[in-house]
């Protein structure tokens, strides 16, 4: 469920682009004035690192107040990349300036991900091969050996931390973002997911809000092992009517539906579905049947319209309407389409 994640990666490459742009932007101010005033001075390599530097300089502060987009990211990367090789290009072996060729399959890893990293870091390589090759034929192996060598293992090394960091994060994100009972979806999930539909979304939207009749009743009688096997059990059957990325637990005995509909009345008729598939589903333990009913209230928010809702002001709206189908004698659906 990929749009309700929890950002982790963005803020960390936010931070890593905010410490690479300010450490770069004072080492090309100072590289730049010393090729500047160098007894042979290059001004065209000092024009450039002295321009990446006010490029960084200017990130770094888009960046700190989180206006960056990915492709300037992207782009200074590449630009940076491009003044790597060109210095590389313009220098003799001797002057040792290839190493800077090591440092960037860190920052391609850090703040590209694996997925794009992996062509930049094999084409710078592949260059610096051909740059040591044509500058020194004599000495071509050996030269190229130990570099290949140092960086390939921290192209490894970059790939392999990337690689368990973002396993890390999933995990974390699945532990943050599931009910530990049901593994349904929570209601930090649902706070996501609500998010992003009012913002992207053109279509109503309407919240379902699931009550279980009389669940104290059950875990007082039969325990709360038998709760916690009605519970699972009514999480699949709900999911299983409304799907499983529109089905949260937001409570104990409580659990939210959130979907798009063309007209209230198909959220109407959804509600109904889950309603008649509980009552008429017999729920077992240690060879008793359990009898489950469940209330429903239903609110609607259309996205279309300029009126801000929050989602805990959904969420009484329906609680409204749940608490009327309670009144009524349970196991009923009411719903409010003036939300």
């Amino acid at each position: 469920m990929h749009d309700v994640e929890l950002d982790k990666t963005h803020r960390l490459r936010t931070k890593v682009l905010i410490w690479t742009c300010g450490l770069l932007g004072v080492i090309g101010v100072v590289l730049g004035i010393i090729n500047f005033l160098y007894i042979r001075p290059r001004p065209v390599l000092a024009s450039l690192q002295l321009g990446y530097a006010l490029l960084s300089f200017w990130l770094m502060r888009r960046a700190l107040s989180e206006q960056h987009q990915r492709w300037e990211t992207n782009l200074y990367v590449a630009g940076l990349s491009i003044l790597v090789m060109y210095v590389i290009y313009i220098s003799d072996l001797l002057g040792f300036l290839v190493c800077w060729a090591l440092v960037l399959p860190i920052l391609y890893y850090l703040m590209l991900g694996k997925k794009t990293a992996t062509i930049p870091t094999g084409m710078l390589l592949l260059f610096v091969w051909v740059d040591i090759y044509i500058k020194s034929p004599p000495f071509f192996w050996p030269v190229v050996v130990n570099f290949s060598c140092s960086y390939v293992l921290i192209w490894v090394i970059s790939y392999a931390y990337e690689n368990n960091r973002e396993r890390s994060e999933n995990e974390l994100q699945t532990l943050a973002l599931l009910d530990p009972l049901t593994q349904h979806y929570n209601r930090l999930a649902l706070s996501k997911r609500f998010q992003t539909f009012s913002q992207d979304s053109t279509m109503p939207m309407c919240i379902l809000l699931l009550d279980l009749d009389y669940f104290k009743a059950i875990n007082d009688t039969y325990g709360h092992e038998a709760g916690d096997i009605v519970l699972q059990e009514c999480a699949k059957k709900i999911s299983s009517v409304a799907g499983y990325n529109g089905t949260f637990r937001v409570g104990g005995e409580e659990f939210c539906v959130l979907v798009q509909v063309e007209h209230p009345r198909q959220a109407v008729e959804l509600a109904e579905s889950i309603r008649q598939l509980i009552s008429n589903t017999e729920f077992l333990f240690e060879n008793q049947t359990l009898a489950v009913t469940v209330s429903v209230g239903i609110a609607q928010f259309d996205t279309n319209t300029n009126t801000k809702v929050s989602l805990s002001n959904l969420l009484a709206k329906a609680d409204k309407q749940l608490y009327l189908a309670k009144d009524l004698g349970r196991n009923k659906v009411m719903f409010d389409v003036d939300c």
